[in-house]
């Protein structure tokens, strides 16, 4: 029941879900190399090999970009749920509510003050939402 273990498994958790999703968006995304004019001429395609090369590249990128993102969100989420339960001594629906504007205020908080604000608060909303969902 330790927050930090809840954290823990909402860090490793979300970022198996965050690698799952960038496989899945990366196969969907066009991942072609780009082709190249030269003298107003197409440069030929490249050869099969190095548009696998560059295809899995593409999708190894996009899946750590989510792994990361996903894994600091519910990190964050889960931390500070069980912080602001301890700490309120309550189990009810403005847990999520509080810890959703804990991590969107965390996500944007290297944009400023302002971005942080908003943050918050769509994550609030987004975790009200979800909330009345479940």
């Amino acid at each position: 029941d330790s927050c930090g273990g809840k954290a823990a498994i909402g860090v490793f958790g979300g970022g198996i879900m965050g690698l799952l999703m960038g496989v899945f968006l990366g196969a969907l995304s066009d991942s072609s190399p780009p082709i190249q004019a030269v003298g107003g001429r197409d440069v030929p395609q490249a050869p099969f090999k190095e548009q696998v090369r560059f295809t899995m590249r593409a999708t190894a990128e996009k899946s750590m970009y989510w792994c990361r993102n996903f894994a600091f969100i519910t990190g964050v989420f889960g931390g500070s749920e069980c912080l602001v339960e301890k700490f309120r001594g309550k189990h009810d629906m403005w847990n999520p509510v509080v810890s959703g504007c804990i991590t969107g205020a965390a996500l944007q908080a290297k944009a400023g003050p302002q971005a942080a604000a908003v943050g918050c608060g769509g994550f609030a909303a987004f975790s009200i939402v979800i909330d009345s969902f479940m």
